[in-house]
């Protein structure tokens, strides 16, 4: 045992640990197809191994992944996330827009006023950006929540992000398998037509920019969202840099200085969201039982609350907007799970459905667009924004 721990206090021993909970959390999400999130398996093995002694509460600062490597990750992945918004996409699927928009303002809603007086205005204010978002916004939390001293807070922020899962996968699945049953019957009455395919990148040259050049740009997006940072905190109120960062990314890719994706492109993006998930689950060591179940209890009551809460204001849009309850859901759960496990569980519900090509082609062509938007709009926009500016009133 002696061996084991001193082997866990090196960078390779502990990097290799690590990793094994990673893809083991991967692996039964994989088997269960999602309904089993990989974030609540993580957190689980996590806790049980810091408990009982097999995990050093180090072994993430014996990898070598410190906050203020977080804090250059997070910059380079958020200007990414600008780059995947299509604002021609966005343009045509407005109603899907406002629809995800609804189903935050429901979340926010729920969480600042029946959470906040419930469960304590901080633990409110730690468990409404993960609910709206993921990964950057909880880990935007924890960095807060640190700084603050509010080991409570940092904890319910992840186990939000690692229970959400529980609720948003059936519910999405169930949607959406309601929804393509519709569209299905429509495809066969004839008043669903297979869409006309289209090469979006006809004409269109690719660029190639070497990974150091990549990252360059990257850089200098969160030097200049850096500087934007400490200039509205220098007139009274101070708009995080990972908002700052996101909204460059977007004009910059708009403007043709970032390619689409480029952090894929540059072979990093990986690599950085595995850094960004290490010093998020490490914020799980040295907490004690009270506080874990603790935060099991607050976190699964907001969660529900939130899942209730997006349900009704679905079934508001479904009638604003004169799209069905199952596809205005569908898009507000988003939310809870975002890209790629909603592509995943279209193409589950397209599985069961379907037959034919043409009217899984149909099908898809209803289902697939909004449900990226969805994410998008949900994930990569709004949830760091909102943790942006909430964690300015964490204590």
């Amino acid at each position: 045992m002696e061996f084991i721990q001193g082997l866990l206090q090196t960078p390779y021993g502990a990097l290799s640990a690590l990793l094994a909970v990673l893809v083991a959390g991967e692996a039964v999400a994989k088997l269960t197809k999602g309904f089993v999130p990989m974030a609540l398996l993580v957190t689980l093995l996590l806790v049980a191994l810091f408990w009982t002694g097999v995990f050093p509460p180090n072994i993430v600062e014996a990898v070598g992944i410190t906050a203020v490597l977080f804090a250059l990750v997070s910059a380079l992945l958020v200007a990414n996330l600008g780059t995947l918004i299509n604002r021609k996409e966005m343009a045509a699927q407005w109603r899907t827009v406002l629809i995800a928009l609804m189903g935050i303002v429901a979340i926010i809603a729920i969480c600042l006023t029946i959470g906040a007086a419930v469960f304590g205005w901080n633990n409110a204010v730690a468990a409404a950006p993960p609910l709206t978002g993921a990964a950057i916004a909880t880990a935007m939390v924890r960095t807060a929540a640190e700084a603050a001293g509010n080991q409570q807070a940092l904890v319910i922020a992840i186990v939000c992000m690692a229970l959400q899962g529980i609720i948003g996968y059936p519910l999405t699945a169930l949607c959406l398998r309601k929804e393509a049953q519709a569209l299905c019957a429509a495809y066969k009455n004839g008043t669903l037509k297979a869409p006309v395919a289209q090469d979006a990148n006809a004409g269109k040259a690719q660029k190639a920019s070497s990974t150091n050049l990549i990252l360059l740009k990257l850089g200098l997006i969160a030097v200049v969202a850096y500087l934007l940072q400490l200039a509205t905190a220098a007139i009274g109120f101070s708009i995080s840099m990972y908002v700052w960062a996101m909204l460059l990314g977007f004009l910059a890719h708009e403007l043709g200085f970032l390619e689409t994706d480029c952090l894929t492109k540059a072979n990093a993006y990986g690599l950085c969201i595995t850094i960004i998930m290490l010093y998020l689950f490490g914020g799980l060591a040295g907490n004690d039982m009270n506080t874990i179940l603790s935060a099991f209890g607050v976190s699964g009551a907001l969660v529900v609350m939130s899942a209730a809460g997006m349900a009704a204001m679905a079934f508001a849009a479904s009638k604003i907007f004169k799209r069905s309850f199952w596809i205005s859901y569908a898009i507000i759960l988003n939310a809870f799970l975002g890209f790629p496990i909603n592509v995943i569980l279209v193409n589950e519900a397209l599985d069961i459905n379907t037959g034919d090509p043409e009217e899984r082609a149909a099908v898809s062509s209803e289902l697939m667009p909004p449900m990226l938007v969805g994410s998008f709009v949900c994930v990569t926009i709004v949830s760091v924004i909102i943790a942006g500016v909430l964690v300015n009133y964490i204590r």
